[in-house]
C-alpha cells in the first residue's frame, strides 16, 4: 500500500497524489553451480487525484509532447508487471539476460474521460570478465514502447478543448480542440560499461550512454506524425571502496547529463486525408545535470550493522522554447543525509531501520515568457509550475523492517513500514506513507 498527498500539486501534470495497492512476486532460483535464473509479476491498482493539464499516461517520459486540457480530474489506474532473466559462468567469464515487460492502463471515468494504455519492453544483456585485479563488464539494453491515449466526452454541453501540448506553454493549435486521439511510439537503446576490484578493495567506475526518442501521431488524421521527442544521456561514476573486516568505506563522484529536444513537423494541406510533411523545425530544448559527491561508512560484526551514508550536489534544468522566445531555469545546491541500523534480535527475529534528512536550496532561477500574448489559463499554468521549480524543499523519511523466520523453517515473514515528509518553500507540504508485507520462502 502506497499513500502520498500534497496540501498542493508540486507538479499539476501529477495531481496532489496517490493511493495505490500492489501484489508481488519473485523468485531466484540457483540451477546449477554455474547459473541461475529468476523472475518476478506484479499487479498494481490504484488511483491519482486531481490531475491538470495532463491527459496522457507517463508525464515524466513523454512531456512536453502530451495531450491536456484545463479541467482534469481524479484518474484510475492498473499495471502489469512481468521480469525474468538468466545468468550463466564459467570460468572468468560470465553472461546473463534479462526481459522487463510492463502493461498499464490508465482512465478516467467521468469527462473528460481520458485514457492510455502503455506496453514498454525491454531487454538487457550484459557480460563480463575477470582480468587482473578487476571484472569487466557491459552491457547492452534496448526497449520498444507504444502508447494509445483519446479523450471521450459524454454530455455534450461539457466538451472542452484538448491541447496537443508542445512545451512552455505552447500548443499546436492547428490540430488542438477536438482532435482527441492520438498514440507514441518510440524506444531506444543504451550501453554500460562497468569495473569491480575482485578483492575487497580498490577503485571502481561506471559509465553509461542511453538515447531514445518517441514520436507522437495523430489517429484522427490517418497517423499524421506531429512532434518527435529525443533523448540522449550520459552517467559517468567514479569511486574507491574498501568492503574487508568489519569496516565498511566508501566514496565516488558521478555525474549525470540528460538532454532532450523536440521536433514539430510542418504539416501541409490535406488531399484525401494524407497530410504531407513539407519540414520540421527543433523548437523545444531541455538539458538537465545533476553532478554529486556521494560516501558511506559502515561497521558491521556479530548480530548488528550500521551504516551512515551523505550525499551533496549540484542540480540544475533548463528549458527553452525556440519561437516566441520562452526560457524557464532553476538550479539547487542539495545535501542529503542517512543512516541504517540493523540487529538480530534473536535466532528468528531482525529488526532494520533507516531514516533520511534531505535539503535542497535554490541557488538561481528565471523565466521568459510572451505573457501579453498568452491565454490566461496558460500564464497560470506557467507560473504555477515555475512557483515550484525555483522552491526549495527539506524532507525527513523513516522506514522501519521486521523479519520473522518460523522456528525450524525456512520460512519467513516480513513487515515494513515508511513514510516521509516535504516541506517546500512555498509554504506547501508532502506527506508519503508506504505499508508492505509480505512471505518469504
Amino acid at each position: 500500500m502506497d499513500y502520498l498527498h500534497q496540501s498542493a500539486p508540486f507538479v499539476l501534470q501529477k495531481g496532489t497524489g496517490h493511493f495505490l495497492s500492489e501484489a508481488k512476486a519473485e523468485t531466484f532460483l540457483r540451477l546449477s553451480n554455474h547459473s541461475s535464473a529468476w523472475g518476478a509479476a506484479s499487479y498494481m491498482t490504484g488511483k491519482q487525484y486531481q490531475v491538470s493539464w495532463n491527459s496522457s499516461s507517463d508525464y515524466d517520459l513523454l512531456n512536453p509532447y502530451i495531450l491536456a486540457d484545463t479541467l482534469g480530474g481524479d484518474t484510475h489506474c492498473e499495471r502489469y508487471g512481468f521480469q525474468g532473466g538468466y545468468a550463466v559462468s564459467k570460468g572468468k567469464f560470465q553472461l546473463g539476460i534479462e526481459a522487463i515487460f510492463r502493461a498499464e492502463h490508465e482512465y478516467r471515468n467521468v469527462d473528460p474521460r481520458m485514457r492510455g494504455i502503455v506496453t514498454d519492453l525491454t531487454l538487457r544483456l550484459g557480460t563480463a570478465y575477470d582480468f587482473g585485479k578487476y571484472q569487466w563488464a557491459a552491457g547492452l539494453e534496448g526497449n520498444v514502447y507504444k502508447q494509445t491515449n483519446d479523450v471521450d466526452f459524454y454530455r455534450e454541453l461539457g466538451v472542452i478543448p484538448e491541447f496537443q501540448m508542445t512545451g512552455l506553454g505552447t500548443e499546436y493549435s492547428r490540430f488542438s480542440g477536438d482532435k482527441r486521439t492520438l498514440y507514441y511510439k518510440g524506444g531506444g537503446y543504451g550501453i554500460n560499461l562497468d569495473a569491480n576490484p575482485l578483492n575487497e578493495t580498490g577503485f571502481y567506475g561506471h559509465a553509461k550512454l542511453w538515447r531514445r526518442q518517441y514520436k507522437r501521431m495523430l489517429a484522427d488524421l490517418n497517423s499524421v506524425p506531429l512532434t518527435q521527442l529525443f533523448y540522449h544521456s550520459a552517467e559517468v561514476s567514479l569511486g574507491w571502496k574498501h568492503m574487508g573486516g568489519p569496516r565498511q568505506v566508501a566514496l565516488d563522484g558521478n555525474l549525470v547529463f540528460v538532454r532532450r529536444s523536440g521536433d514539430e513537423n510542418i504539416i501541409g494541406k490535406s488531399s484525401a486525408q494524407y497530410y504531407p510533411i513539407i519540414g520540421k523545425l527543433t523548437m523545444y530544448k531541455n538539458y538537465l545535470i545533476d553532478t554529486y559527491l556521494r560516501g558511506l561508512y559502515g561497521w558491521g560484526r556479530g548480530s548488528g550493522t550500521w551504516c551512515l551514508n551523505g550525499k551533496i550536489g549540484y542540480w540544475s534544468n533548463r528549458e527553452r522554447y525556440v519561437y516566441p522566445e520562452r526560457k524557464m531555469e532553476a538550479a539547487k545546491i542539495y545535501g542529503r543525509l542517512g543512516g541504517q541500523w540493523m540487529r538480530s534480535l534473536s535466532r528468528t527475529v531482525a529488526l532494520t531501520v533507516d531514516m533520511t534528512a534531505a535539503y535542497y536550496g535554490n541557488v538561481s532561477s528565471g523565466i521568459v515568457m510572451p505573457y501579453a500574448n498568452m491565454k490566461a489559463s496558460f500564464q497560470d499554468m506557467i507560473n504555477h509550475q515555475y512557483q515550484f521549480e525555483k522552491a526549495g524543499y527539506g524532507m525527513l523519511s523513516a522506514k522501519i523492517r521486521s523479519d520473522y523466520r518460523l522456528s525450524g523453517s525456512q520460512i519467513g515473514l516480513f513487515a515494513e513500514l515508511g513514510g516521509d515528509w516535504i516541506t517546500c518553500s512555498e509554504n506547501e507540504h508532502q506527506h508519503h506513507l508506504h505499508l508492505a508485507l509480505g512471505i518469504t520462502f
